[in-house]
Parts: structure tokens; sequence; C-alpha cells
């Protein structure tokens, strides 16, 4: 499900047009979600010069202006801030544990997107299981930082690292290691393929 406002005088739709248009050369599944939801209502425009900045987000051009869509890290990246009128809207999402992104014409956040999930059964089942097998779950993740401790919440895992830029997963990996935990890291993307700072069996 993907819920969307405009902090200024562009309409709900446009802003989710525009979104739509930014993230159309994206193959995130949220970007995917946030083009299929676009289309639905209305004429997505054109972007060029499409660019994704791992862990903070994509830009594109517009008639000839350069947007971005990114989360907390393309935030303190550009110094950007909350519009007050959408402060509140963003407040309610990360609440009920969705991912918001920001939607930047420049520096600027001209509204916002959040986007929800249910969590897959057999991903808590799994949880369960390592659990049982005195095996300690954590997660590490880019997301915000409500939104991860809502999903470790309802899957019960124990200990959650949010917003961690890609560059920086193999930093937190090394400072489980330094507590001298064993580590074995699980991904689902191409952000979580960075090497290890030494192999997991050593």
């Amino acid at each position: 499900m993907v819920a969307y406002r405009s902090g200024t005088d562009t309409d709900d739709d446009g802003l989710l047009r525009l979104a739509a248009a930014i993230e159309s050369d994206s193959e995130h599944p949220l970007a995917k979600a946030i083009v299929r939801a676009g289309k639905r209502v209305g004429n997505v425009p054109t972007a060029t010069s499409f660019t994704s900045n791992t862990g903070r987000g994509v830009e594109a051009i517009i008639d000839g202006q350069k947007f971005a869509i990114g989360g907390p890290a393309l935030l303190r990246e550009r110094s950007a801030t909350i519009p007050p009128s959408i402060a509140a809207d963003i407040e309610e999402w990360h609440e009920r544990g969705a991912a918001v992104l920001s939607v930047l014409d420049g520096n600027q956040v001209i509204g916002a997107l959040a986007l929800e999930d249910d969590i897959r059964p057999e991903a808590a089942e799994a949880i369960r299981e390592l659990n049982k097998q005195d095996i300690r779950t954590i997660m590490i993740t880019g997301g915000a930082k409500s939104v991860a401790v809502s999903v470790g919440r309802q899957l019960g895992i124990v200990e959650v690292f949010a917003e961690v830029l890609p560059e920086d997963k193999s930093k937190t990996v090394a400072e489980l290691q330094q507590r001298g935990l064993a580590v074995a890291m699980v991904g689902d993307g191409v952000n979580d393929a960075l090497p290890l700072p030494r192999p997991m069996w050593a």
C-alpha cells in the first residue's frame, strides 16, 4: 500500500505521479510499487538522467529540474527538513511502522510517501525457530529506525541497527564480532553483498 501527501501547492496525485517518474528506472521493489501507484492515478511524466545513490535514494531530471526521493540518509546529507504541513502525516506513518520516503526538489522536501507491506508469515516462523536454538537474531537495515523497531518487535528480533548505509554494514558486523559473537549474515539484495570483515567461521 502506498500513501502520499504533498507539502506544496502540487496536489497529492500530482506528487505521486512525479515520484513515479523519478523512480521509473529503478529496480527496487519499493520503486516498482510507487510506479504502479502513480500510473493508476494518471499519466506519469518522462524522466531522464536517472541516478541511484546506494543507501540514500535516487535522482532524475523532469522538465529540466532535478528531483530526488530517499529516506533519512538523503535528508541528512542535504540538511533538508520536513514541511510542517505534512509532519503529522509522517509521524503517523512512522508510528504504523511504514517505510517513509521524502520527495525533494533540489534540497527542499515537497512531499512524502509511505509504503507498507505485511510481514511474511514464514519470516516470523524462521525467527522463532532460530530463537529456540539459542541463535541470536539481529537486524541491520538502511530503513528508518521506527520501521525497523516495529518490524523487529513483531518478529521477535532481539537487537536492531537502523539507518545503516550499505558501506557501514560491514562495520556493524565487525562491532558484533568484537563482542565475541560468531556472526553469519543473510541479506536479500545487492546492498547486503559487501564482504564481511573476516570469514564468518573465523
